[in-house]
């Protein structure tokens, strides 16, 4: 799992998760993501209740993910003040989550049309409804342009899973029985046998579904939080880190294209 800018997300990914899993919460998001909202209108377009809308307000405003425009006003509404994005990728070999957050804390840093490079195009057109045409002509070009993109996505995950397919065949034919061998000479009850030959399989693939991530260089403290997918204390981390190393170094003197150097791990590749 992969969190994009993880010192400034400001909210945990299981929160989110837990968050946007209320189907009226989403139902909030999507109508403040076009039009500020007060609570009463919230309650009319969703025909809920106005204590309903406020409960579920309350969760997203404590999370920083909306804020009242106004507060000083009666009857204030409502806009999202966060950047968040998740992708998330299972199938029967590959499982990825990219995440990251940011909080909007200046509005005037909003991207502009300045920043696109689209800005004289737009300033020379002077009648409203031309402005409002080529607007949406330019949303249209993008959406068609992000479809292209998605089922290239689709395509090349496709790919990914088949290639992710072949190093299982790789590692069922060729090196399960070596790398039993490395850890029968370290242990000697069977259970603890398994179980380091499932965490020695895990590892390899965790390192070859985020390339990006370990390729050159490994660290540590990445694959151990990919590999247990929770926050650990430091007494945890130091636990999980005795498992791991030893089996790091018999996957090492298995393949030559994976080496030590000063307790550093490299992909040679």
């Amino acid at each position: 799992m992969e969190k994009h800018n993880n010192d400034r997300n400001f909210i945990s990914l299981d929160s989110l998760l837990e968050i946007l899993g209320n189907p009226t919460r989403r139902a909030l998001l999507s109508k403040l993501a076009k039009i500020f909202l007060s609570t009463s209108e919230l309650a009319n377009v969703l025909g809920i209740s106005r204590q309903a809308v406020h409960s579920q307000l309350k969760i997203l405003s404590n999370n920083n993910i909306i804020e009242e425009i106004d507060p000083k006003k009666p009857g204030g509404k409502y806009g999202i003040k966060s950047n968040l994005s998740i992708r998330i990728d299972i199938s029967p070999d590959y499982y990825n989550i990219k995440y990251n957050s940011s909080e909007i804390n200046d509005k005037s840093s909003s991207i502009n049309l300045k920043d696109i490079g689209c800005s004289i195009d737009f300033e020379n057109i002077k009648e409203p409804e031309e402005k409002i045409r080529f607007l949406g002509v330019e949303i249209k070009k993008i959406e068609k342009n992000l479809n292209i993109l998605e089922n290239d996505r689709r395509s090349l995950l496709k790919n990914k899973e088949c290639f992710i397919i072949e190093l299982k065949n790789i590692m069922e034919q060729q090196y399960r029985e070596k790398l039993m061998q490395f850890i029968k000479e370290r242990r000697n009850k069977d259970k603890l046998i398994k179980e380091s030959l499932n965490l020695g399989e895990d590892i390899f693939f965790t390192l070859f579904f985020n390339p990006e991530k370990y390729f050159k260089r490994i660290n540590m403290d990445n694959l151990l939080d990919d590999l247990f997918f929770s926050d650990m204390d430091m007494d945890l981390r130091a636990r999980n880190r005795v498992s791991v190393e030893p089996l790091l170094k018999d996957l090492s003197k298995l393949m030559d294209f994976f080496w030590e150097d000063e307790d550093d791990w490299f992909f040679d590749i």
